[in-house]
């Protein structure tokens, strides 16, 4: 296994090639010995374990880790695997943070392009002491480096506050050193009614031991307990490492999806009766949580792409616009929130900073679902360099990003088990409630209050309280600890696994542009394709992310040929459209995967191309995405209502989600009004894919039905201000 890389900013007079090498050494020792206590290996590690690369200013630093030539977003070979910084706490007789690279304090170039990896300041007696930045920032004095060998045991600590997976790690202690004779919950006992059954136990031996062992119950008090985030077990260390590596005020883990998560964080935030500010390319779980806490959602623009068959994002036009009509509205009646879904299913980062911006003038908290973009926070490639000057991040909740609150699907792209999710509360929002005087926040600390002032410590309460009315009591130990690893991962090796996966990328989309011989934005769709080819969409800082490649093809008959060549090949695609097919690229893909699927194009390499006939009903699909309830959903919902053919259920009111599976997202919502493109939108997904496709569907020999507001609860339900 290839060394990580610790970049060492000093200008001392003691750092002698000699020293430098000494420290290499020590380091190396106590990182390899971390590791096999706590990690096991299938290749050793190379020693030394750890590459130290030392340089004397803040430039030659920017210089060892970017690529001459690439910007600030293409990495050099050390850059990669970069995975801890040592900074001296003086440089040429100034303070460290009185220092800038590329225009910004030191510490602010830090949170802009390396904002996960840990950073730990080295301090001389006699200098001034300096304030730590934040959470992620250790201090050790100079004596420690000077004499690693003698100092092996606080190395040693250092690491584990950076590197240890918590939960997993006494989960893994747990059952190798403490448990024995299990007389409690799950029901399979540490997998001896798999082992031990002669018809399952090759079931047991498929799945290895270990998963059977490690699934165990709550009544293991000593490792921790989801319904209670209070103690200090290993569970609740996990999430406070985790709130550390992603940047966030506070982390939950989560293991029964990003559509829990979104339940209950909406729940949390949202009382009967307020409006909230929706894109309708929307997951459906947001929409299920609107009816769930009673709220009014008020859609903003959608953007239907007929021609690919995809979602566009909402322009921030039209989100200024709807912001500032909000922010016009007296108290009672203004939105309480904003969700967004950033990035999209195809993959379209929006400018979170400037939402966010936005949101606080008008007073309304923002809510970014980053289901698909677990791994904003561990590359520079995902740093928006400002046109005012300075820099932002695409991750919502970084202190450059802009959001107030997110979810994640850590499962979706990094390594985590199906199921698994984190909820993350920024900063930012913390200081809403417990620093902010503002007048438009005033409705948010009297709902969070305690002793008359706005509570962070409430909000946590409440929080934790809806989460236990959506947690399961037994949740899936493994799974937990597969939140716990995935974020280590990701401070340790993550520069490393984005950055390769980036160029992977970029050079198979060469690949197949020389093939088909065509630009790689005719063969696949980007920014352009699916916002528009306005260029005020990338001025404003929009972003389509690479890892979500987006293959397009001329006709649909080429589009349904090459699906049939990859079922035929065991390849498994994301998502597909009439003319286009979706592969996410994740922490998991490797090179093999980009080789398999390039033997297919070579065999279709003239279907490869934009489409050449946009669907004649364009227009009428953008307008099957454009209405706004006519009814409260949640009445409309939980109303009696009656089945009624879909092709004849025009004019009537929906009571229940048609949602085309992938990607989650509604046609038919309760509340809505059904229209004739409506209809035809679900009527197409039925042709195209089959019944099964549209979730919600009800079928009785082959007629499809849905189910609306019976004719007595259209005249007796309260109808909504258009």
């Amino acid at each position: 296994m290839e060394p990580q890389t610790v970049f060492y900013l000093t200008d001392a007079a003691e750092a002698t090639p000699a020293f430098l090498q000494e420290l290499e050494y020590g380091l190396s020792d106590v990182f390899q010995a971390f590791c096999r206590e706590h990690f096991t290996f299938e290749d050793p590690l190379d020693y030394p374990a750890l590459r130290l690369v030392a340089v004397r200013t803040p430039q030659a630093l920017e210089e060892a880790l970017f690529a001459a030539g690439g910007g600030r977003r293409a990495l050099t070979e050390a850059g990669r695997g970069c995975c801890l910084f040592l900074l001296d706490d003086e440089l040429g007789g100034r303070p460290l943070f009185a220092h800038t690279v590329a225009g910004l304090p030191l510490p602010d170039w830090f949170l802009a392009y390396f904002p996960a990896i840990p950073k730990v300041l080295v301090t001389r007696p006699g200098h001034a002491k300096l304030r730590l930045p934040n959470r992620r920032w250790a201090q050790k004095p100079f004596a420690v480096l000077a004499n690693p060998a003698r100092h092996r045991e606080r190395l040693g600590h250092l690491f584990a506050s950076f590197w240890l997976p918590r939960f997993w790690d006494a989960l893994r202690q747990y059952v190798r050193r403490r448990a024995g004779t299990a007389w409690h919950t799950p029901g399979h006992n540490n997998g001896n009614a798999f082992e031990r059954s002669p018809f399952l136990h090759g079931f047991h031996a498929a799945f290895s031991s270990m998963i059977f062992r490690t699934d165990l119950s709550v009544s293991v008090e000593s490792l921790g307990d989801l319904s209670d985030p209070e103690g200090r077990s290993p569970l609740t260390q996990a999430q406070r490492l985790a709130s550390e590596i992603f940047g966030s005020a506070q982390s939950c883990f989560v293991t029964n999806g990003t559509s829990t998560s979104n339940k209950a964080m909406l729940m949390t935030l949202l009382r009967p009766g307020e409006a909230v500010l929706l894109d309708r390319n929307c997951h459906k779980s947001v929409h299920h949580a609107v009816v769930m806490a009673g709220a009014v959602p008020r859609y903003l623009p959608a953007r239907f792409n007929a021609r690919l068959g995809v979602w566009g994002p909402v322009a921030l036009a039209d989100l200024r616009a709807e912001l500032e009509r909000a922010a016009a509205l007296p108290e009672p009646a203004r939105p309480k929130m904003l969700v967004i879904t950033t990035c999209t299913y195809e993959g379209i980062l929006y400018p979170v900073w400037e939402i966010g911006r936005l949101c606080e003038r008008a007073g309304l908290l923002f809510y970014a679902d980053e289901a698909w973009a677990p791994y904003l926070a561990f590359h520079p490639y995902y740093t928006h360099a400002h046109p005012e000057g300075g820099a932002r991040r695409y991750g919502a909740v970084s202190e450059l990003g802009g959001a107030h609150l997110a979810v994640q699907s850590t499962h979706k792209a990094l390594a985590a088990f199906s199921q698994a999710s984190m909820i993350h509360v920024s900063n930012r929002f913390k200081a809403l409630l417990e620093t902010d005087s503002s007048r438009p926040y005033r409705w948010l600390r009297r709902r969070f209050h305690l002793h008359g002032h706005g509570s962070y410590e409430k909000f946590s309460h409440d929080l934790h309280e809806m989460l236990r009315y959506w947690h399961s009591t037994s949740p899936h130990y493994p799974t937990l600890a597969t939140l716990d690893i995935a974020g280590v991962q990701m401070r340790l090796e993550g520069l490393r696994l984005i950055d390769e996966r980036l160029r992977w990328v970029a050079d198979f989309q060469r690949r197949v542009s020389d093939l088909v011989g065509r630009p790689i934005h005719d063969c696949f769709a980007g920014l352009r394709a699916i916002a528009g080819g306005d260029p005020s969409w990338k001025a404003q800082g929009y972003l389509h992310d690479p890892l979500k490649m987006i293959l397009v093809f001329r006709d649909e008959a080429a589009c349904a040929a090459f699906r049939r060549l990859l079922h035929d090949s065991h390849i498994q695609w994301e998502k597909a459209t009439p003319v286009t097919v979706l592969f996410l690229v994740t922490v998991g893909t490797v090179p093999e995967h980009f080789e398999y699927l390039f033997r297919c194009i070579r065999q279709m390499r003239e279907a490869i191309g934009p489409p050449e006939h946009p669907p004649a009903d364009a227009d009428s699909l953008e307008q099957a995405v454009s209405g706004q309830p006519a009814v409260l959903p949640r009445d409309a919902a939980l109303c009696d209502g009656e089945l009624v053919p879909l092709a004849q259920s025009e004019g009537r009111i929906a009571s229940q989600l048609l949602v085309p599976y992938p990607p989650g997202i509604p046609v038919f919502i309760p509340g809505l009004t059904i229209t004739r493109p409506m209809i035809r939108l679900i009527q197409d997904v039925i042709a195209r894919c089959g019944h099964d496709a549209v979730h919600g569907l009800f079928v009785r020999g082959k007629r499809p039905f849905v189910e609306v507001l019976n004719k007595d609860e259209e005249h007796r339900v309260h109808r909504l201000a258009p």
